[in-house]
Protein backbone atom coordinates (compact mmCIF):
# COMPACT_ATOMS: atom_id res chain seq x y z
CA UNK A 1 0.00 0.00 0.00
CA UNK A 2 2.70 2.50 0.83
CA UNK A 3 4.62 1.68 -2.14
CA UNK A 4 1.75 2.77 -4.49
CA UNK A 5 0.83 5.67 -2.69
CA UNK A 6 4.88 6.68 -2.72
CA UNK A 7 5.00 6.36 -6.41
CA UNK A 8 1.78 7.91 -7.49
CA UNK A 9 2.34 10.87 -5.10
CA UNK A 10 5.98 10.91 -6.88
CA UNK A 11 4.14 11.11 -10.20
CA UNK A 12 1.48 13.87 -9.21
CA UNK A 13 4.29 15.75 -7.90
CA UNK A 14 6.12 15.40 -11.29
CA UNK A 15 2.98 17.17 -12.69
CA UNK A 16 2.92 20.27 -10.30
CA UNK A 17 4.22 23.55 -11.91
CA UNK A 18 5.59 24.64 -8.16
CA UNK A 19 7.92 21.65 -8.78
CA UNK A 20 9.27 22.42 -12.10
CA UNK A 21 9.79 26.15 -10.56
CA UNK A 22 11.89 24.63 -8.04
CA UNK A 23 14.13 22.37 -10.62
CA UNK A 24 14.80 25.61 -12.16
CA UNK A 25 15.49 27.71 -9.30
CA UNK A 26 17.87 25.07 -7.99
CA UNK A 27 19.70 25.33 -11.62
CA UNK A 28 19.68 28.60 -11.59
CA UNK A 29 21.36 28.87 -8.08
CA UNK A 30 24.22 26.14 -9.13
CA UNK A 31 24.64 28.10 -12.75
CA UNK A 32 24.88 31.28 -11.66
CA UNK A 33 27.31 30.36 -8.51
CA UNK A 34 29.70 27.21 -9.23
CA UNK A 35 29.20 26.73 -13.22
CA UNK A 36 32.52 25.72 -14.29
CA UNK A 37 34.49 25.08 -11.41
CA UNK A 38 38.60 25.38 -11.39
CA UNK A 39 40.21 22.97 -9.92
CA UNK A 40 42.64 23.80 -7.19
CA UNK A 41 46.35 23.38 -8.84
CA UNK A 42 49.89 22.39 -6.68
CA UNK A 43 51.38 25.90 -6.39
CA UNK A 44 54.58 26.14 -7.93
CA UNK A 45 57.41 28.31 -5.88
CA UNK A 46 57.81 31.90 -7.00
CA UNK A 47 53.98 32.60 -7.40
CA UNK A 48 53.02 36.35 -6.93
CA UNK A 49 50.50 35.59 -4.66
CA UNK A 50 49.26 32.56 -2.47
CA UNK A 51 46.06 34.01 -2.01
CA UNK A 52 45.27 35.84 1.48
CA UNK A 53 44.32 33.75 4.51
CA UNK A 54 42.90 34.53 8.37
CA UNK A 55 45.66 35.10 11.36
CA UNK A 56 44.74 34.10 14.64
CA UNK A 57 47.78 36.59 15.75
CA UNK A 58 46.10 38.72 18.72
CA UNK A 59 48.29 41.74 17.45
CA UNK A 60 47.66 41.18 13.92
CA UNK A 61 43.85 41.12 14.52
CA UNK A 62 44.10 44.62 16.50
CA UNK A 63 46.25 46.26 13.85
CA UNK A 64 43.73 45.65 10.90
CA UNK A 65 40.99 46.19 12.79
CA UNK A 66 42.23 49.72 13.91
CA UNK A 67 43.43 49.71 10.46
CA UNK A 68 39.90 50.10 8.86
CA UNK A 69 38.66 51.78 11.51
CA UNK A 70 40.64 54.40 11.21
CA UNK A 71 39.95 54.48 7.35
CA UNK A 72 36.08 54.74 8.02
CA UNK A 73 36.91 57.77 10.29
CA UNK A 74 38.71 59.45 8.19
CA UNK A 75 36.52 58.95 5.33
CA UNK A 76 33.40 59.91 7.52
CA UNK A 77 31.62 56.70 6.52
CA UNK A 78 30.87 53.08 7.49
CA UNK A 79 30.22 49.88 5.84
CA UNK A 80 27.55 47.59 8.13
CA UNK A 81 25.75 44.73 7.50
CA UNK A 82 22.92 44.85 10.40
CA UNK A 83 20.41 42.05 8.26
CA UNK A 84 22.89 40.70 5.57
CA UNK A 85 22.21 44.10 3.53
CA UNK A 86 25.16 46.54 2.93
CA UNK A 87 24.01 49.97 4.58
CA UNK A 88 26.47 52.99 4.85
CA UNK A 89 26.56 54.87 8.45
CA UNK A 90 27.13 58.43 8.82
CA UNK A 91 27.59 59.35 12.19
CA UNK A 92 26.48 62.52 14.09
CA UNK A 93 28.75 65.24 15.71
CA UNK A 94 28.13 63.26 18.91
CA UNK A 95 28.75 59.83 17.81
CA UNK A 96 31.84 60.73 15.80
CA UNK A 97 33.54 62.26 18.76
CA UNK A 98 32.93 59.03 20.69
CA UNK A 99 34.58 56.99 17.91
CA UNK A 100 37.43 59.64 18.13
CA UNK A 101 37.61 58.94 21.34
CA UNK A 102 37.67 54.88 21.33
CA UNK A 103 40.57 55.26 18.29
CA UNK A 104 42.85 57.75 20.86
CA UNK A 105 42.36 54.89 23.61
CA UNK A 106 43.26 52.42 21.23
CA UNK A 107 46.34 53.58 19.77
CA UNK A 108 46.81 56.91 21.23
CA UNK A 109 46.31 59.03 18.25
CA UNK A 110 44.27 61.98 18.79
CA UNK A 111 42.64 63.88 15.87
CA UNK A 112 41.89 63.56 12.11
CA UNK A 113 44.77 65.57 11.05
CA UNK A 114 46.77 62.33 12.89
CA UNK A 115 45.55 59.90 11.67
CA UNK A 116 46.16 61.20 8.03
CA UNK A 117 49.59 61.96 8.44
CA UNK A 118 50.08 58.68 9.39
CA UNK A 119 47.83 57.22 6.80
CA UNK A 120 50.13 58.80 4.11
CA UNK A 121 52.91 57.84 5.13
CA UNK A 122 52.02 54.15 5.51
CA UNK A 123 50.85 54.12 1.93
CA UNK A 124 53.93 56.31 1.18
CA UNK A 125 56.02 53.46 2.29
CA UNK A 126 53.93 50.38 0.94
CA UNK A 127 53.99 52.07 -2.53
CA UNK A 128 58.15 52.55 -2.68
CA UNK A 129 57.74 48.83 -0.88
CA UNK A 130 56.08 47.12 -3.93
CA UNK A 131 58.06 49.56 -6.54
CA UNK A 132 61.27 47.90 -4.93
CA UNK A 133 59.86 44.49 -5.07
CA UNK A 134 58.56 44.76 -8.70
CA UNK A 135 62.10 46.59 -9.73
CA UNK A 136 60.64 49.97 -10.48
CA UNK A 137 61.76 53.32 -10.66
CA UNK A 138 60.08 56.15 -8.77
CA UNK A 139 57.66 57.26 -10.88
CA UNK A 140 57.18 54.39 -13.83
CA UNK A 141 54.48 52.68 -12.04
CA UNK A 142 52.02 55.29 -14.09
CA UNK A 143 50.37 53.58 -16.71
CA UNK A 144 50.79 50.04 -15.91
CA UNK A 145 48.98 47.31 -13.96
CA UNK A 146 48.50 48.52 -10.21
CA UNK A 147 50.12 46.12 -7.57
CA UNK A 148 47.48 45.12 -5.00
CA UNK A 149 49.16 46.77 -1.37
CA UNK A 150 48.19 46.12 2.15
CA UNK A 151 45.80 47.96 3.69
CA UNK A 152 46.08 50.18 6.64
CA UNK A 153 47.54 48.81 9.80
CA UNK A 154 47.78 51.12 12.77
CA UNK A 155 49.70 49.82 16.04
CA UNK A 156 47.77 49.74 19.58
CA UNK A 157 48.26 51.68 22.16
CA UNK A 158 51.32 50.42 24.74
CA UNK A 159 49.52 48.28 27.27
CA UNK A 160 46.26 48.14 25.74
CA UNK A 161 45.13 44.36 26.40
CA UNK A 162 43.38 42.49 24.05
CA UNK A 163 40.30 42.22 26.55
CA UNK A 164 39.94 45.93 26.36
CA UNK A 165 40.28 45.75 22.96
CA UNK A 166 37.27 43.48 22.44
CA UNK A 167 35.39 46.22 24.61
CA UNK A 168 36.76 49.09 22.62
CA UNK A 169 35.14 47.71 19.37
CA UNK A 170 32.20 46.21 20.95
CA UNK A 171 31.34 50.15 21.83
CA UNK A 172 32.12 51.23 18.53
CA UNK A 173 29.63 48.40 16.70
CA UNK A 174 27.07 49.67 19.06
CA UNK A 175 27.45 53.02 18.49
CA UNK A 176 27.32 51.96 14.24
CA UNK A 177 23.91 50.09 14.99
CA UNK A 178 25.32 46.83 14.88
CA UNK A 179 26.93 44.19 11.95
CA UNK A 180 29.87 46.10 11.39
CA UNK A 181 33.72 45.25 11.24
CA UNK A 182 34.38 45.80 14.88
CA UNK A 183 31.48 42.94 16.12
CA UNK A 184 32.79 39.75 17.72
CA UNK A 185 32.91 37.14 14.73
CA UNK A 186 33.77 39.72 12.26
CA UNK A 187 37.08 40.92 14.10
CA UNK A 188 39.62 38.03 12.80
CA UNK A 189 38.06 38.63 8.97
CA UNK A 190 40.06 41.87 9.47
CA UNK A 191 43.39 40.18 10.16
CA UNK A 192 43.93 38.28 6.38
CA UNK A 193 47.82 38.01 5.91
CA UNK A 194 49.02 36.73 2.64
CA UNK A 195 49.54 32.90 2.48
CA UNK A 196 53.12 31.68 1.96
CA UNK A 197 54.20 29.15 0.01
CA UNK A 198 54.09 26.61 3.20
CA UNK A 199 50.58 27.46 3.65
CA UNK A 200 49.56 26.85 0.49
CA UNK A 201 50.95 23.48 -0.02
CA UNK A 202 49.48 22.45 3.19
CA UNK A 203 46.43 23.64 2.45
CA UNK A 204 47.02 21.56 -1.32
CA UNK A 205 47.76 18.45 0.43
CA UNK A 206 45.07 18.52 3.00
CA UNK A 207 42.96 18.80 -0.15
CA UNK A 208 43.67 16.16 -2.39
CA UNK A 209 45.26 13.59 0.52
CA UNK A 210 42.86 14.18 3.27
CA UNK A 211 39.92 15.31 1.73
CA UNK A 212 40.47 13.43 -1.27
CA UNK A 213 39.16 16.01 -3.69
CA UNK A 214 36.25 15.74 -4.41
CA UNK A 215 35.34 16.22 -0.05
CA UNK A 216 36.47 20.03 -0.50
CA UNK A 217 34.06 20.16 -3.82
CA UNK A 218 31.22 18.42 -2.17
CA UNK A 219 31.33 20.99 1.02
CA UNK A 220 31.31 24.13 -1.65
CA UNK A 221 28.59 22.13 -3.61
CA UNK A 222 26.77 21.97 0.16
CA UNK A 223 27.14 25.54 0.71
CA UNK A 224 25.41 27.59 -2.44
CA UNK A 225 22.90 24.38 -2.85
CA UNK A 226 21.60 24.75 0.73
CA UNK A 227 21.00 28.10 0.39
CA UNK A 228 17.54 27.37 -1.55
CA UNK A 229 16.97 24.22 -0.49
CA UNK A 230 16.13 26.22 3.29
CA UNK A 231 13.34 27.80 1.48
CA UNK A 232 12.07 26.71 -1.90
CA UNK A 233 10.82 22.78 -0.44
CA UNK A 234 7.91 24.70 1.22
CA UNK A 235 6.22 25.56 -1.61
CA UNK A 236 6.08 22.29 -2.65
CA UNK A 237 4.62 21.39 0.79
CA UNK A 238 1.81 23.95 1.44
CA UNK A 239 0.32 23.31 -2.28
CA UNK A 240 0.49 19.43 -2.10
CA UNK A 241 -1.41 19.80 1.42
CA UNK A 242 -3.73 22.63 -0.32
CA UNK A 243 -4.44 20.42 -3.29
CA UNK A 244 -6.95 18.20 -1.90
CA UNK A 245 -8.95 21.12 -0.13
CA UNK A 246 -9.21 23.05 -3.42
CA UNK A 247 -10.23 20.03 -5.09
CA UNK A 248 -12.92 19.08 -2.40
CA UNK A 249 -11.10 15.44 -1.86
CA UNK A 250 -10.54 15.59 1.84
CA UNK A 251 -14.01 13.96 2.50
CA UNK A 252 -13.20 11.20 0.16
CA UNK A 253 -9.37 11.09 1.32
CA UNK A 254 -10.56 11.11 5.13
CA UNK A 255 -12.78 7.95 4.87
CA UNK A 256 -10.52 5.79 3.22
CA UNK A 257 -9.28 2.99 5.29
CA UNK A 258 -5.02 3.62 4.53
CA UNK A 259 -4.03 4.83 7.44
CA UNK A 260 -2.90 8.23 8.45
CA UNK A 261 0.87 6.92 9.20
CA UNK A 262 1.20 6.26 5.39
CA UNK A 263 -0.85 8.90 3.77
CA UNK A 264 1.39 11.38 5.23
CA UNK A 265 4.27 9.11 5.21
CA UNK A 266 4.14 9.14 1.37
CA UNK A 267 3.52 12.03 0.74
CA UNK A 268 6.61 13.21 2.76
CA UNK A 269 8.86 11.24 1.28
CA UNK A 270 8.01 11.37 -2.30
CA UNK A 271 8.32 15.51 -1.96
CA UNK A 272 11.82 14.69 -0.60
CA UNK A 273 12.64 12.30 -3.25
CA UNK A 274 11.76 14.26 -5.50
CA UNK A 275 13.77 17.47 -4.35
CA UNK A 276 16.98 15.39 -4.20
CA UNK A 277 16.92 14.19 -7.60
CA UNK A 278 17.54 17.57 -9.06
CA UNK A 279 20.29 18.49 -6.13
CA UNK A 280 21.84 14.59 -7.37
CA UNK A 281 21.59 15.14 -10.78
CA UNK A 282 23.12 18.54 -10.57
CA UNK A 283 26.10 17.12 -8.39
CA UNK A 284 27.28 15.06 -11.16
CA UNK A 285 29.01 18.44 -12.67
CA UNK A 286 31.29 19.14 -10.58
CA UNK A 287 32.05 15.39 -9.42
CA UNK A 288 32.54 14.50 -13.47
CA UNK A 289 35.24 17.35 -13.14
CA UNK A 290 36.69 16.35 -10.12
CA UNK A 291 36.96 12.83 -11.09
CA UNK A 292 38.58 13.68 -14.93
CA UNK A 293 41.24 15.86 -12.89
CA UNK A 294 42.17 13.20 -10.35
CA UNK A 295 42.37 10.67 -12.85
CA UNK A 296 44.63 13.10 -15.04
CA UNK A 297 47.25 13.92 -12.20
CA UNK A 298 46.94 10.19 -9.64
CA UNK A 299 44.84 11.65 -7.44
CA UNK A 300 42.75 8.98 -5.43
CA UNK A 301 39.23 10.87 -5.23
CA UNK A 302 36.14 10.09 -3.49
CA UNK A 303 33.52 9.44 -6.10
CA UNK A 304 31.08 9.11 -3.17
CA UNK A 305 31.92 12.32 -1.39
CA UNK A 306 28.78 14.23 -3.14
CA UNK A 307 26.40 11.57 -2.00
CA UNK A 308 27.49 11.81 1.02
CA UNK A 309 27.52 15.64 2.12
CA UNK A 310 24.25 15.75 -0.24
CA UNK A 311 22.28 13.35 2.41
CA UNK A 312 24.63 14.44 5.65
CA UNK A 313 24.51 18.03 4.82
CA UNK A 314 21.71 19.44 2.54
CA UNK A 315 18.98 16.76 3.55
CA UNK A 316 18.28 17.98 7.20
CA UNK A 317 17.67 21.24 5.67
CA UNK A 318 15.26 19.91 2.98
CA UNK A 319 13.49 17.90 5.42
CA UNK A 320 12.77 20.55 7.87
CA UNK A 321 11.44 23.25 5.36
CA UNK A 322 8.88 20.32 4.34
CA UNK A 323 8.14 19.42 7.59
CA UNK A 324 6.99 23.10 8.67
CA UNK A 325 5.18 23.35 5.27
CA UNK A 326 3.27 20.22 5.95
CA UNK A 327 2.28 20.70 9.79
CA UNK A 328 1.44 24.47 9.47
CA UNK A 329 -0.47 24.19 6.18
CA UNK A 330 -2.24 20.88 8.04
CA UNK A 331 -2.60 22.89 11.40
CA UNK A 332 -4.37 25.89 9.82
CA UNK A 333 -5.46 24.42 5.92
CA UNK A 334 -3.55 28.10 4.86
CA UNK A 335 -0.14 28.97 3.26
CA UNK A 336 0.56 30.73 7.27
CA UNK A 337 4.02 28.14 6.77
CA UNK A 338 5.63 30.02 3.82
CA UNK A 339 5.69 33.37 5.78
CA UNK A 340 6.67 31.28 8.84
CA UNK A 341 10.12 29.49 6.88
CA UNK A 342 10.46 32.65 4.40
CA UNK A 343 11.13 34.93 7.88
CA UNK A 344 13.44 32.02 9.58
CA UNK A 345 15.01 31.35 6.05
CA UNK A 346 15.73 35.24 5.85
CA UNK A 347 17.56 35.61 9.40
CA UNK A 348 19.09 31.98 9.13
CA UNK A 349 20.89 33.52 5.15
CA UNK A 350 21.83 37.04 7.16
CA UNK A 351 22.92 35.74 10.50
CA UNK A 352 25.29 33.17 9.04
CA UNK A 353 27.88 35.59 6.88
CA UNK A 354 30.37 34.85 9.80
CA UNK A 355 31.10 31.86 9.41
CA UNK A 356 31.09 31.24 5.28
CA UNK A 357 34.67 29.66 5.69
CA UNK A 358 33.73 27.34 8.23
CA UNK A 359 34.50 25.81 11.50
CA UNK A 360 31.59 27.62 13.21
CA UNK A 361 28.87 26.12 11.90
CA UNK A 362 27.14 26.98 15.04
CA UNK A 363 23.28 25.84 14.90
CA UNK A 364 22.01 27.70 11.99
CA UNK A 365 19.46 26.06 9.55
CA UNK A 366 22.18 27.00 6.46
CA UNK A 367 25.37 25.59 7.45
CA UNK A 368 27.67 27.69 5.31
CA UNK A 369 31.40 26.16 3.99
CA UNK A 370 32.23 28.97 1.45
CA UNK A 371 35.35 27.15 0.17
CA UNK A 372 36.95 24.44 -1.07
CA UNK A 373 39.74 24.73 1.27
CA UNK A 374 40.15 25.00 4.90
CA UNK A 375 39.89 21.38 6.11
CA UNK A 376 41.08 22.20 8.89
CA UNK A 377 38.49 24.09 9.92
CA UNK A 378 35.86 21.73 9.03
CA UNK A 379 37.39 19.23 11.15
CA UNK A 380 37.18 21.61 14.27
CA UNK A 381 33.29 22.59 13.31
CA UNK A 382 32.12 18.51 12.85
CA UNK A 383 30.89 17.85 16.29
CA UNK A 384 29.14 20.98 16.12
CA UNK A 385 27.56 20.40 12.41
CA UNK A 386 27.09 16.65 13.35
CA UNK A 387 24.78 18.13 16.13
CA UNK A 388 23.31 20.72 13.77
CA UNK A 389 22.49 18.26 11.48
CA UNK A 390 20.62 15.52 13.81
CA UNK A 391 18.99 18.53 15.56
CA UNK A 392 16.87 19.55 12.14
CA UNK A 393 16.92 16.03 11.14
CA UNK A 394 14.98 14.81 14.59
CA UNK A 395 12.94 18.21 14.52
CA UNK A 396 11.61 17.36 11.26
CA UNK A 397 10.55 13.75 12.32
CA UNK A 398 9.16 15.77 15.31
CA UNK A 399 6.90 18.07 12.92
CA UNK A 400 6.34 15.57 10.51
CA UNK A 401 4.94 13.22 13.19
CA UNK A 402 2.44 15.79 14.64
CA UNK A 403 1.50 16.24 11.14
CA UNK A 404 0.01 12.96 10.90
CA UNK A 405 -1.85 13.57 14.74
CA UNK A 406 -3.32 16.35 13.30
CA UNK A 407 -4.02 14.79 9.95
CA UNK A 408 -6.10 11.89 12.42
CA UNK A 409 -7.81 14.20 14.19
CA UNK A 410 -9.28 15.74 10.99
CA UNK A 411 -10.31 12.22 9.51
CA UNK A 412 -11.94 11.15 13.15
CA UNK A 413 -14.07 15.29 12.90
CA UNK A 414 -12.26 16.26 16.09
CA UNK A 415 -10.51 18.87 14.47
CA UNK A 416 -11.64 20.89 11.66
CA UNK A 417 -11.11 25.04 10.50
CA UNK A 418 -13.37 25.98 8.45
CA UNK A 419 -14.67 29.69 6.96
CA UNK A 420 -17.50 28.91 5.56
CA UNK A 421 -20.68 30.00 5.60
CA UNK A 422 -20.61 31.42 9.30
CA UNK A 423 -17.01 32.74 8.90
CA UNK A 424 -16.70 31.25 12.08
CA UNK A 425 -14.20 28.50 13.13
CA UNK A 426 -15.35 25.08 14.59
CA UNK A 427 -13.36 22.68 16.21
Amino acid sequence: MFGQLFIKECRQTARSLIYWLIVLVLIFDFVTQLGEMDIVREPKKGQESYGMKMSDDKDVIMETTLGGLAEEYLRESYTTYPIGFYKSVTLDKKEDDRIGKIIYEATGIKGRDNLERLREEWYAAQEKEVQLQSGQEPGEAEGMEPVMMQNLLVKPAEGLTYKRFEELMDQADDILGGGSNYAEGYRKKNARVPKTYEDAMAEYHELIEKDRLTGGYARLFSDYMVIFLGLVPVFLAVTRSLRDKRASMNELIYVRKCPSTIIIASRYLSMLVMILIPVFALSVVPLTQCMKHALSEGISADPFAFAKYILGWQMPTIMIALSVGTFLTELTDTALAVLVQGAWWFVSLFGGTATLTGGMYGWNLLPRHNTELNWEGYQEGFARLASNRILYTSLAVILAALTVIIYEQKRKGRYQLSWKNTGRSKK
